[in-house]
């Protein structure tokens, strides 16, 4: 509208000899550009600095429909972050629908996203799709928006010949490993699997080394804020800390037997404390041979 009333008002102030009047049009068209980039680029940010953004909980954004975004993104939940799974092709987010996890299907970048999806409540990207290049596109495009060091990137397919190879200097930071999504996704074909642990008074990082020495840190969770891991640095030795890792097969099947062990317990104590309720001794019960 500024610019379109620019336009006519110029035309008729050089009809009227101001020599000037035909800048107008251009100046009008510049301040328009200025506020509209300034807005789409500071507003997030600036709202994410103020704490206005995502209220008590950190939020991801997961482009790219698979098991690893599952599997991930229900781990961060536990943690008490926001997600939601993005991806333009239906049948890549079947898994995540059928685990009741937030998605969008559709382009991220596509116009369609900036009326559906609140970017505002998410505090990071991960870029974890099938496809190297739109990785690379979503990463690149929405790094001002975010912030570069908001938005990682799974690591890329090796490509045979340097010409088919994407630059470097583009894309988000790298996950712990630098492991491709094909990797990742093997490694969940073996057995490994996603779990979060909280730190405590009790339960410092040094335990948790020690109890999980061949796990695979990748993000930690602290203050309301969410980041991936790159190297042993970025974990934090705190009370409230979560950390989200892989685990491999035999540390994920003596859990499997710690959770089987802790609900025979449980219905043994269900049983017991009916048994008191029926008045029956001191509520302890025989057990079926």
């Amino acid at each position: 509208m500024l610019v379109a009333v620019s336009g006519v008002f110029a035309e008729r102030l050089v009809a009227e000899g101001v020599v000037d009047g035909a800048l107008i049009a251009p100046l009008a068209f510049v301040l328009v550009l200025t506020t509209v980039v300034l807005h789409g680029f500071t507003l997030a940010p600036f709202a994410r600095r103020l704490d206005l953004s995502s209220g008590e909980k950190p939020g991801l954004l997961i482009v790219g429909g698979s098991q690893f975004a599952t599997g991930l993104a229900t781990a961060l939940q536990k943690a008490e972050v926001e997600v939601l799974i993005t991806d333009p092709n239906r049948d890549h987010l079947r898994s995540a629908r059928s685990a009741g996890l937030p998605v969008f299907y559709g382009d991220i970048l596509g116009e369609a996203a900036e009326h559906s999806v609140e970017f505002i409540a998410y505090g990071g990207i991960l870029a974890a799709s099938d496809n190297d290049a739109y990785n690379t596109l979503v990463a690149t495009d929405l790094g001002p928006e975010f912030g570069r060091e908001s938005i990682w990137q799974l690591a890329r397919h090796k490509e045979e010949r340097a010409r088919h190879a994407l630059p470097s200097q583009l894309g988000g930071k790298a996950v712990n490993g630098n492991r491709t999504l094909a990797e990742y996704l093997e490694l969940l074909a073996e057995g490994w699997i996603f779990r979060t642990t909280r730190l405590t008074d009790e339960y410092r990082l040094d335990d948790w080394r020690r109890a999980r020495e061949t796990a695979i840190p990748l993000a930690v969770v602290s203050n309301r804020q969410l980041w991936f891991v790159g190297s042993d640095d970025d974990l934090v030795d705190r009370a409230d800390v979560r950390i989200v890792s892989l685990l491999p097969p035999e540390a994920a099947e003596e859990i499997a037997r710690e959770n089987e062990a802790r609900e025979a317990a449980k219905q043994q104590a269900k049983a017991e404390a009916e048994a008191v309720k029926r008045g029956e001794g001191n509520g302890s019960v025989t057990s079926e041979e």
